[in-house]
Order: structure tokens, then sequence, then C-alpha cells
């Protein structure tokens, strides 16, 4: 099993630094968020996103109608060799206290959500990369006692970790021409459908190869959107 060796390269971005514009991703943790426990009581608590990129949404833009997160707990004492049933959330990460203190997401303590509850509480924290890697390999772990290398789930997911990337920068350059960023994310993601060669851009995203295209393609674009001459 991996562990990262310097906590922040677990994230993407944390605290102010998260991007209102970005879509939610797996691994998002949301503070604030309404949970029903199983006896109907209501309590707000902090959350992880654990669906799978490719799984949480409809279309492509709008949130399944139910979403499964994990609770988030802090001040959880534990090493990354064991403790399984866990994802680990270290400092930066707000709210842990210290590298024997981390805060941490519980595989075995899930609820299902709305997308209106989760959308209620407040971002806390995006992991990077790495980040959703590892967690994807503990969960897998936690469920089957398998090990996958963290760079398998790179290779199977690199396309639409990418995806998530340009839909974010997609929106934080339509947000000034007022759009909003899920009329913006529907853009993008329509921009995304269309083929290039005959083969949806999407489609290429899952090329390492041809990602940076895509990525300039889409930016000429914007620029062309932004004189009017799409």
């Amino acid at each position: 099993m991996e562990k990262p060796v310097d906590p922040e390269d677990l994230y993407r971005a944390w605290g102010d630094d998260v991007v209102s514009a970005r879509p939610i991703l797996t691994g998002d943790v949301f503070d604030g968020v309404q949970l029903i426990d199983t006896d109907g009581t209501k309590r707000h608590k902090t959350v992880m996103v654990l669906d799978h990129p490719c799984s949480l949404r409809t279309d492509g833009v709008n949130l399944m109608p139910r979403l499964t997160v994990a609770e988030v707990r802090h001040r959880q004492p534990g090493k990354w060799e064991g403790c399984y049933n866990r994802f680990f959330l270290p400092a930066p990460f707000p709210g842990a206290e210290g590298p024997k203190q981390p805060s941490a997401a519980f595989f075995d303590a899930c609820y299902h959500v709305s997308p209106e509850q989760l959308e209620a509480g407040t971002r806390l924290a995006c992991l990077s990369d790495f980040g959703l890697n590892l967690l994807l390999q503990r969960r897998v772990h936690h469920f089957s006692r398998v090990v996958v290398p963290t760079f398998e789930f790179q290779n199977a997911n690199g396309g639409v970790y990418d995806e998530a990337d340009l839909v974010e920068e997609w929106c934080l350059d339509r947000e000034e021409d007022g759009l909003k960023p899920l009329e913006a994310a529907a853009e993008c993601v329509a921009w995304l459908r269309e083929e290039e060669d005959g083969v949806r851009r999407q489609v290429l995203l899952r090329d390492p190869q041809r990602r940076s295209n895509v990525r300039r393609q889409m930016r000429g674009y914007l620029r062309k959107m932004r004189k009017g001459t799409s």
C-alpha cells in the first residue's frame, strides 16, 4: 500500500483556495452537510464524496439524485500502513491537528445524500490526482484486500481527471461573460462530446498523448467565443 511522502501531495486545493467553479468530484470534502441516521436523527457532519467520477452525473453535467459520501472525523490517530477502513486527511486539511491527529474519511460510515444536501455545505478540500488514486487504492483494498498500484488508477482515470480540470477552466473563463457554473459546464461538456477527426474529444482525453491537443483546442475555441467569431 502506498502513502504520501508530503501530506500536501494529497490535495489539489484546500480552504480558501478551493475554486467554486470546479465540478464536484470524487474525494471532495464538504462541511456542514445534513445527514440522516438510521434512527431518523438529522445531524450536520463533514463528509467526503466517494462515487467514481463517471458515476457522479446523469448526463455529464447534473449530479445524480443520490450520492454516496463517507463521514469525516477529526483527531483520528493511525498509520497509513494499517487502518484500511479510512482515508487519512492530514494537515493542511482544515480541521486536522498536526501529523499525529489527522482527520479521516471512514469507508464503513457511509450515507446517501442529495445534490442539494451536499451543495448546502461548504467545500473544504479537493484531492490531487495522486490523492484520488490513493483514495481508490485504499477503498478497493478495504472491500477486497487486493492492492492495486496507484499508477493503474491513473492509467484508467487520467482522462476523467483532465476533463474535470478542463470544465473548471472553461467555467472560470465563461464566468467573466456572466455564465453560471452549471451553464458553462454544459457548454464545455457539449464541446467535449463533439467529434474531432471522427472521435469525440472526450474519448481523446483517454490518450495521454492527445490531452494537450484537446486543451489547446479548447483555449483557442474560448478565445474565438470572446471575440464573437465561434
